[in-house]
């Protein structure tokens, strides 16, 4: 068994290494007719891009169909690196240190490393720079607010009337809505085992009520926008029981079991919530 294994070892190796080296290969044949036809921008030539691009296709192709997996595009690798020492230091070694040769260095590891580059760019890069962004304007509100008091409470002698501040108080009352639905007259049950009471099946009943979605508060307030939704939903979720309960009441019920709430999205783009209960409706009788 562990000769077998070791066997497929090898034999991983060697494929691995068989593709590496196509890749590497293919790499090379590119870059040299982008030197032979001297296809370049601005001094640099357009090989040390798609040299190691080639090679890393090439390379992660094979490996898929051979290995069934990445090996993680190690052509590209190589060809970054014969690239550059050919490019910069042997046949230019007073290039210098400019903006053309960061630029060029700059593309040649992004062809090289996609990943790596894209998550320094947008992932520290772009992080860092909206935490900066962030910490200057919550500096430059502290100093603006800091101001504004001053000139209302010491000039213009009279208090500060923020309106960006003043939210419409949207709570959900649960003891009314419990006191609504306690005094139907009507059970809600989880059982029709009921001791001295007999439970008599009228039928299984559905009830729908469509709830408009909550507005985007201008300028946006995901705290509010949150407790819009929720208000909107158990409201909706009440006039979906009143309704079932009313159509249970009109076909001779007082009472439901298993009942089953459900809430989606519906119209174009999910404009509306569909609030749906379902349930047997029964009648108790002693």
């Amino acid at each position: 068994m562990k000769h077998e294994r070791n066997e497929e070892r090898v034999k991983y190796v060697r494929e691995a290494i068989l593709c590496v080296s196509i890749g590497t290969v293919v790499g090379l044949v590119v870059y040299q007719i982008f030197l032979y036809f001297n296809i370049a921008i601005v001094g640099w030539n357009l090989g040390l891009i798609f040299a190691p691009l080639a090679a890393g296709y090439v390379e992660t192709i094979l490996a898929n169909r051979i290995l069934g997996e990445n090996i993680g595009a190690i052509s590209a690798f190589i060809l970054f690196i014969y690239t550059t020492f050919y490019s910069f230091i042997l046949k230019n070694p007073t290039l210098g240190f400019n903006i053309i040769t960061i630029a060029s260095i700059f593309v040649i590891l992004q062809a090289a490393f996609p990943t790596l580059i894209n998550y320094i760019i947008f992932t520290l890069g772009l992080g860092t720079l909206l935490y900066i962004i962030g910490m200057f304007r919550k500096v430059t509100g502290f100093i603006y607010h800091k101001i504004k008091g001053f000139i209302y409470k010491h000039i213009l002698k009279k208090p500060i009337v923020d309106n960006a501040r003043i939210e419409e108080k949207h709570e959900f009352d649960e003891a009314q809505s419990n006191k609504i639905l306690n005094n139907m007259d009507f059970y809600f049950i989880t059982s029709t085992d009921i001791p001295n009471y007999v439970a008599i099946n009228i039928g299984q009943f559905h009830s729908t009520v469509i709830v408009e979605k909550a507005e985007v508060p201008k300028p946006p307030n995901p705290q509010k926008y949150e407790k819009d939704t929720l208000y909107n939903l158990k409201t909706g979720k009440d006039k979906c029981l009143i309704k079932l309960v009313q159509n249970i009441k009109s076909a001779g019920g007082n009472g439901v079991v298993n009942l089953d709430i459900q809430y989606s999205l519906i119209g174009l783009g999910g404009d509306r919530y569909q609030v749906t209960a379902f349930g047997m409706g029964i009648l108790i009788e002693e």
